[in-house]
């Protein structure tokens, strides 16, 4: 794994409170400086999972909507 390596992880089939677990374990394999990509669902899901990341210390360098799919997101995370 290099410092400018981009991650990515699908997380848009998975339920509260699974979502923080699955992109913390991401964010744990990690290191300093690296970027994750996270596609979730929903906006419940995506409140849970911003406030779990910025509770860690990881910034949030992106929230944005996916194009075309109603109610998916994408967070782009620099980890700490």
């Amino acid at each position: 794994m290099t410092e400018n390596e981009i991650f990515f992880i699908d997380i848009t089939e998975k339920k509260c409170p699974m979502t923080t677990v699955y992109v913390r374990a991401k964010l744990d394999a990690m290191t300093s400086g690296q970027e994750l990509d996270v596609w979730l669902y929903g906006t419940e899901t995506r409140k849970n999972v911003r406030a779990s990341v910025q509770a860690l210390g990881h910034t949030i360098l992106a929230d944005s909507p996916v194009s075309d799919r109603a109610d998916l997101y994408c967070l782009s995370i620099k980890r700490r």
